[in-house]
């Protein structure tokens, strides 16, 4: 009988985990953490549009189902950057992709024509194969639209209220597609219901020699054209008339020439049609983008071209700036930060990289000065 009484009833069991919930509850409501705000960063230029059916600043997945960016498993003083910025600016980065050495695409996997226009030992094949497999990531989990990074991208402090004006012009006033970007049966979709590929990131840009077709918008977190690369700024001036003191410019084109794959977005559409048509299914025999540009010039997917770039490269100097080491050289001076922290970019108003600067400086005063 005493060896009984030393285990508790049912009735008693439910009793006690009923007050153990209670403390634990209790103990929570009454533990406060500090948050940490970047509200401070954005500039607010489109708060007052906040309601009703104007332009409104992106949300964290910048108006995309996702974002997922692409890095090589090694580089992680780039994962550590993507995640810091993201991180400030209020951005979520669903995913990263690994990056893949070309050596790791076995030669059965490789889908390249009996003469590719390059050797398939250098690193374009595995840029491809990554570019690849978030397509798939995409096709596999039924992803209707994602962002894809790769992970030297720069994007400006105030990026919400870019993609969220940018997002607002394509869903509205898309003079280039049908119904303006909306659906067959006037539904709104998320920048517009007509395409498989925008071009976000593109380091040099070409619209189509004859059709000049475009829209174009004011954007006041667009720099001068003078402040972006060489590249963009010759776009915008010989193809569209644009000085190079001219600001807050936005133009949309169906995209014709991008190169680089430095920012781009896929519809579930696009990526099926984008692993179908480019290695997935069918051969290739070039570089990543010079595929994407042969593919839109001949008309098999739908894309749309942001000119200048919402999304730039972050230049680093030293080894440290490319993974497709194509037998640069390269001499390290002692004076010269090759470190992440020691980059620039070009084309932003205000660079979130640059802005990183915020979480350095002197936070604690010693007693007596010490």
């Amino acid at each position: 009988m005493m060896a009984s009484s030393m285990f508790l009833t049912p009735r008693a069991l439910g009793a006690y985990a009923i007050v153990v919930l209670l403390f634990l509850t209790v103990r929570q409501l009454g533990t406060t953490h500090t948050t940490y705000n970047t509200a401070e960063w954005t500039s607010g230029k489109l708060s007052h549009l906040t309601g009703g059916a104007g332009p409104r600043p992106a949300n964290a997945t910048l108006d995309f189902q996702e974002i997922v960016y692409i890095s090589m498993p090694y580089r992680t003083d780039r994962q550590d950057a993507m995640a810091l910025i993201a991180a400030q600016t209020g951005i979520t980065l669903n995913k990263m992709i690994a990056g893949v050495p070309s050596a790791d695409v076995h030669e059965k996997a490789r889908p390249l024509t009996a003469h590719p226009k390059d050797d398939p030992k250098k690193p374009w094949l595995g840029v491809w194969r990554a570019h690849a497999d978030a397509w798939r990531y995409m096709i596999d989990n039924n992803i209707q639209s994602a962002l894809i990074l790769e992970d030297d991208v720069d994007w400006d402090v105030n990026v919400k209220e870019v993609f969220g004006l940018w997002n607002w012009q394509m869903k509205t006033n898309n003079s280039l597609a049908e119904n303006n970007g909306r659906g067959k049966n006037g539904q709104e979709c998320e920048y517009g219901c007509d395409w498989d590929h925008l071009s976000i990131g593109q380091c040099m840009y070409k619209p189509h020699p004859n059709d000049k077709s475009h829209f174009s918008y004011n954007d006041p977190n667009s720099p001068a054209i003078g402040t972006y690369t060489k590249e963009n700024a010759k776009e915008m001036m010989e193809n569209w008339n644009y000085k190079s003191e001219d600001a807050g410019v936005r133009l949309i084109t169906p995209t014709y020439h991008p190169l680089c794959t430095m920012g781009y977005a896929m519809t579930q559409r696009g990526a099926r049609r984008a692993l179908y048509q480019i290695g997935g299914f069918k051969a290739m025999d070039n570089p990543i983008d010079w595929e994407f540009i042969s593919h839109m010039k001949d008309g098999r997917m739908r894309s749309y071209t942001i000119s200048p770039p919402a999304l730039v490269k972050w230049k680093v100097f030293g080894p440290g700036d490319t993974d497709n080491d194509y037998g640069h050289e390269y001499k390290t001076k002692d004076d010269i930060d090759s470190t992440q922290g020691g980059g620039v970019s070009k084309g932003l108003l205000n660079s979130a990289r640059q802005a990183l600067k915020v979480l350095d400086g002197t936070f604690h005063t010693w007693k007596n000065g010490q």
